[in-house]
């Protein structure tokens, strides 16, 4: 398990200069990536978003690449053939303008996304590379802390369920006995309370407190958040949407209880359920 924030720094470099890259996440529903950047190449950037979106699956990710000149006394490699042709371009329109041919170095200046492929483009790689196993090292120990607390949040729904089954088998016979006492006394024995009477306000009370089909569900729900818990891959938004599923049958199951130690229990379970989306919210 991976949680959506972390940090991850790279660096490479050459006798070319130096490429750092550093990578920051934080939680998001989706992905996104704001990238800050020195390398003045736009497809190279393009390219490294990518490799950022296939290896880091969910979060915010903001991603500031910084390049650091060549190392004095050196000199950057140029991209001879951008170069040659521009030159060659700007050559023939002096010659139509009857003007001189243009210097090789304010050609090559008029090429710095060019250059900077050259110059940059595998260095840039190298870091971001670097930044990412960083960053998803991160995540990972920061994810064992989550599947550490989402697991006693799932122990504890799984106790609450229980403890709602047994709450709910125990409702009907207390009615009974209220109910009994009730119809004596109203009637203060001037009729007799016949079996027929009890049976019939049992089942309509019983039909309307029924909540075998919800728990039926939510340990359905259950089930698959322990199958999830002990999985692989992105959890993130199976348990966003396993943690609503369990919501409605906890809030149904609330709306039904017309019992105050059922619902006593209720209310746990959606404490309980509220600390484990707070968790969730963190899940890559």
């Amino acid at each position: 398990m991976l949680s959506m924030t972390g940090f991850g720094a790279g660096r490479a470099s050459d006798a070319r200069g130096e490429v750092r890259v550093a990578l920051s996440a934080v939680n998001n529903r989706g992905w996104q990536v704001q990238l800050r950047s020195e390398l003045g190449d736009v497809a190279l950037e393009d390219e490294l978003k990518t490799t950022l979106r296939t290896a880091l699956i969910r979060g915010s990710i903001t991603a500031q690449i910084t390049v650091f000149a060549p190392v004095q006394g050196t000199v950057a490699p140029i991209d001879r053939a951008a170069v040659r042709a521009a030159w060659h371009e700007l050559a023939d329109l002096a010659r139509e303008l009857g003007a001189d041919a243009p210097a090789l170095e304010h050609v090559a200046r008029l090429l710095p996304a060019r250059h900077s492929v050259v110059a940059w483009g595998d260095l840039a790689r190298t870091a971001v590379s670097e930044a990412v196993t960083a960053l998803n090292h991160a995540r990972a120990t920061e994810g064992s802390a989550l599947f550490a607390a989402l697991r006693t949040h799932a122990l504890t729904l799984r106790t609450l369920h229980a403890r709602l089954s047994q709450r709910a088998g125990e409702r009907l016979p207390l009615y009974r006995e209220q109910l009994l006492k009730r119809l004596a006394d109203i009637l203060a024995g001037q009729t007799a309370i016949t079996p027929e009477h009890i049976v019939r306000e049992l089942a309509i009370y019983a039909e309307r407190i029924d909540i075998t089909e919800e728990l039926v569900r939510l340990a359905a729900h259950l089930d698959a958040l322990d199958g999830l818990l002990a999985g692989s891959g992105e959890t993130g938004r199976k348990l966003d949407f396993l943690a609503q599923e369990i919501g409605r049958e906890i809030n149904t199951t609330g709306a039904k209880a017309n019992d105050v130690a059922l619902t006593a229990l209720v209310l746990d379970a959606k404490l309980a359920l509220d600390q484990l989306k707070e968790q969730a919210a963190n899940v890559a």
